[in-house]
């Protein structure tokens, strides 16, 4: 073997082949094993979610009371862009959902507007 190519044993470059095993398994657990407290947060808030929206669309519970109580589980969730984006939609759909319910505007507008919230939340989801 040609001397000049060869590394020292506490070269930078040997180093960094000994870490390499180390770096990949730290990089595998984040990216294919982990799931984070706020994955688990939202699935389990979107299980509750679809559970009392069935009941809000069957009138078992008021559209305002089912806003509510989506901003108050959001606002109990880790921090997080999503959690944001749900909470900004649930704010303007809370408030659709009073302007409905104290008669200041029809069912018709209450279900359009509160379609094109939610799309726009789905949209912006993606």
């Amino acid at each position: 073997m040609n001397s000049r190519f060869r590394m020292p044993a506490g070269s930078p470059i040997q180093a960094v082949r000994n870490l390499w095993p180390v770096a990949a398994i730290a990089v595998a657990a984040v990216v294919l094993g982990c799931t984070s407290p706020r994955d688990g947060a939202l699935d389990e808030f979107s299980r509750w979610h679809d559970g009392a929206r069935a009941q809000a669309q069957a009138g078992t519970l008021t559209w305002s009371e089912f806003y509510r109580q989506s901003f108050d589980r959001l606002t109990a969730m880790p921090p997080s862009l999503q959690q944001d984006t749900r909470l900004e939609n649930t704010v303007l759909l809370l408030s659709t959902a009073r302007k409905y319910e104290s008669q200041e505007i029809s069912a018709q507008q209450f279900a359009s507007e509160r379609d094109h919230i939610e799309n726009q939340l789905q949209a912006r989801l993606r």
